[in-house]
């Protein structure tokens, strides 16, 4: 067993969920990732929940196939382990199966609670949060990690092995998110296996084509998988999704709570429809068209500033500028719906 070791990661090109930056982080910029990725990640969906933290309504909103990607993409191999099997591969020791884990090849992500790794004095409060560990240094007692907790934004960082145990050590089934939504209440970690030498899955025209339709026109792209749970009954989809988060932005103004997350996956889902965009013109998918990527870029700046809109006002306090928000949307909006009508009409001619 090595002394340290640290598995190749990559800054993720979109960070607003921690499912999705862990999953740019391993394949990056990987062509094959690419095919996938282009063929996917086009849906927007919104709904409101109860946010596990504070109790308050949030807008969550996401780009399908959403946490899903780390089960659904070819290119990494999901071993889902319960706590059970860790306690018996390595006598209830965590530290040691991340340690195998890495060893031989695998990244490792689930839920701990990161109250305990930012402070080791006894707290009333949990914040179970996702982890993603890719590395380790027996020497300094580290492992290597990526999240949202430790810096003001997404980044690669370090955390010790004792605040990583204890981090994993307090978390009940209850407050393991991951788990417990998709494997019927158990807890336990993800291990991420590499698997993109092999070329599983080419660039989907049909696909890509019949989700634009769903974008535009707004259409349940999840009926197509309620085989998988239940569905909730106020999930909003496509270009309709400007409209909520508008909406949640202008009730955050009047109440001074502000959460950028809707917004900053808004503009995650334009930079990737723009490099999609880019793509099928590399492709020959689309002709090559200058302009129609200027007026995309467009849609991709607006949304840029809207979110860093959201920033100043939680910021400064100052909501004399709230209506520059609507003004970006909607510019965004019309801009958006003429590109993605041009490209679809392209690519069914």
């Amino acid at each position: 067993m090595a002394d340290k070791k640290v598995l190749p990661v990559e800054y993720p090109k979109i960070t607003s969920w921690q499912w999705h930056a862990t999953l740019f982080s391993i394949l990056g910029d990987d062509e094959n990732f690419k095919k996938w990725v282009y063929s996917n990640y086009i849906q927007l969906r919104c709904y409101h929940i109860t946010e596990i933290f504070t109790g308050d309504d949030m807008l969550f909103a996401d780009i399908m196939p959403g946490s899903s990607s780390l089960k659904e993409c070819p290119y990494i191999i999901t071993s889902l382990m319960t706590k059970n099997q860790i306690d018996s591969y390595c006598n209830g020791d965590v530290l040691d199966f991340i340690i195998k884990t890495i060893d031989m090849g695998g990244y490792v992500y689930g839920v701990f609670d990161e109250a305990k790794i930012l402070c080791d004095v006894e707290l009333d409060y949990k914040f179970p949060h996702e982890l993603f560990i890719y590395g380790y240094d027996k020497e300094k007692k580290i492992f290597n990690v990526g999240d949202f907790t430790f810096n003001e934004k997404y980044a690669h960082t370090t955390v010790t092995f004792e605040e990583v145990e204890r981090g994993y050590n307090v978390i009940a089934p209850k407050d393991d998110h991951m788990f417990k939504d998709d494997y019927k209440g158990v807890r336990g970690l993800y291990v991420i296996w590499k698997n993109n030498e092999t070329p599983y899955y080419e660039l989907d025209k049909k696909l890509v084509i019949r989700t634009l339709h769903e974008y535009l026109e707004c259409q349940d792209t999840k009926d197509h998988f309620r085989m998988m749970r239940n569905r909730f009954d106020d999930t909003v989809f496509g270009i309709d999704v400007y409209d909520s988060v508008l909406e949640q932005v202008e009730k955050q103004v009047e109440s001074g709570d502000f959460d950028i997350r809707a917004t900053h996956i808004m503009y995650d889902h334009k930079v990737l429809m723009y490099d999609r965009i880019k793509y099928l013109m590399e492709k020959g998918l689309l002709k090559q068209n200058q302009e129609l990527l200027d007026k995309y870029a467009q849609v991709v700046d607006n949304v840029l500033a809207s979110r860093n809109l959201v920033i100043r006002i939680s910021i400064t306090g100052d909501t004399s500028v709230k209506n520059r928000f609507k003004g970006y949307f909607d510019e965004a909006k019309t801009k958006e719906i003429e590109v993605l009508n041009t490209v679809l009409a392209e690519l069914e001619g």
